[in-house]
């Protein structure tokens, strides 16, 4: 008899649920708990590189539990700059172990110029399915649109691939609500700060519907709050360095602001190391998007007023799905795989973010 790891089809639902169920008797939650301690002792760590590998193999599920690569997904991220595309990463490599799906991910490094680059190779291969998390709205359509009439199915994570996604023909668009992420963020950050006084607003890229929903946000919590003066509404476009020369200036020219908005966790703690190299944590109040484990590491301890759960792991995970599903032609819900999934998570408090850090940690949100 051929062992699963020897097999040369992918796994069937069955197989898929005995696989689950193996890893429910090891105990579910003990069992992703264990990838930080093997992470953490291997000297990987979940915040940066993957410990999927090491991790499934120290739990014993490979090599027989699992099964051989026989499919191949490419997976094309907006940078890896972002902690938040690593973990994505992270979750869709940990996946496709379980699926037997060969995962080759692709570094934007924030750059919309190489993301078509990345994309447009993606698009000269053969996969059995691809998700692209774009930086850049209607700037890839040609490479996709030719992916899609070779068969590929293409799956659309957290922004926009383009306007109209009907017609471009994608399997599915999984997105979280950002203009809800913006004004919860915008609302806990004027409330602290006692709805009045100077306020920065840090974005993302401009050319990203993520933040452009994020900024959308803020601007509706702001028309209730006449007391709030934004005084820099620059982007950082994701880049930690350029937050970091961005706040030294600002600081040095808004010396008594308040308040820091920030499209994601990883400038917000950026800022936060500038602010607190000028002595005024005290005084500038920030907050972040994502609820990536080092901001919900900074709302548990004070540093941050609070950060939303943007579902990296949710978010690729049902990437994987999905693509999985459609390469296998084995989706049992009726009607298909529904052309949008909305992906949304909560606010983060000093009450639940220690939860926040485990689910983080264990590649569930």
């Amino acid at each position: 008899m051929i062992g699963p790891r020897h097999r040369r089809e992918p796994l069937t639902s069955k197989e898929v649920d005995a696989t689950v169920h193996k890893l429910s008797r090891r105990g579910f939650a003990g069992g992703f708990a264990g990838l930080t301690a093997l992470a953490a002792a291997a000297g990987l760590g979940l915040r940066g590189v993957s410990p999927s590998q090491a991790a499934a193999n120290a739990l014993g599920i490979v090599p027989e539990d699992l099964p051989a690569k026989t499919l191949r997904a490419a997976f094309s991220e907006i940078g890896f700059a972002c902690s938040w595309c690593v973990r994505g990463a992270d979750t869709a490599k940990f996946f496709g172990d379980l699926l037997g799906v060969e995962v080759t991910v692709y570094d934007g490094q924030l750059s919309a110029d190489k993301q078509r680059q990345d994309i447009e190779d993606i698009a000269g291969k053969e996969w059995d399915f691809v998700a692209i998390h774009p930086l850049a709205i209607n700037q890839y359509v040609d490479p996709v649109t030719e992916m899609i009439s070779k068969g590929i199915p293409v799956i659309d994570m957290d922004t926009k691939l383009a306007d109209d996604l009907d017609s471009l023909g994608i399997v599915t668009f999984l997105e979280p609500d950002n203009i809800y992420m913006g004004e919860t963020m915008a609302k806990a950050l004027f409330d602290a700060i006692g709805g009045e006084g100077e306020v920065i607003h840090t974005q993302g890229a401009l050319t990203h519907t993520g933040a452009q929903g994020r900024a959308q946000g803020f601007q509706n919590v702001l028309a209730s709050y006449p007391g709030i003066q934004v005084v820099d509404e620059q982007p950082a476009d994701w880049d930690i360095n350029k937050t970091a020369s961005i706040w030294q200036d600002l600081l040095s020219r808004f010396p008594d602001v308040k308040g820091g908005y920030f499209h994601n966790d990883d400038m917000a703690l950026a800022a936060y190391s500038i602010i607190e190299g000028a002595g005024k944590t005290e005084q500038i109040k920030v907050v972040g998007i994502d609820g990536m484990q080092p901001a919900a590491e900074a709302v548990r301890d004070g540093k941050l007023v609070g950060s939303v759960i943007n579902p990296t792991g949710r978010i690729h995970g049902g990437a994987m799905w999905a693509g999985y599903l459609s390469a296998t032609q084995s989706d049992k819900h009726q009607g298909g795989i529904p052309k949008f999934i909305r992906t949304d998570g909560g606010p983060i408090t000093k009450e639940n973010a220690e939860g926040f850090i485990w689910l983080g940690d264990n590649l569930l949100i």
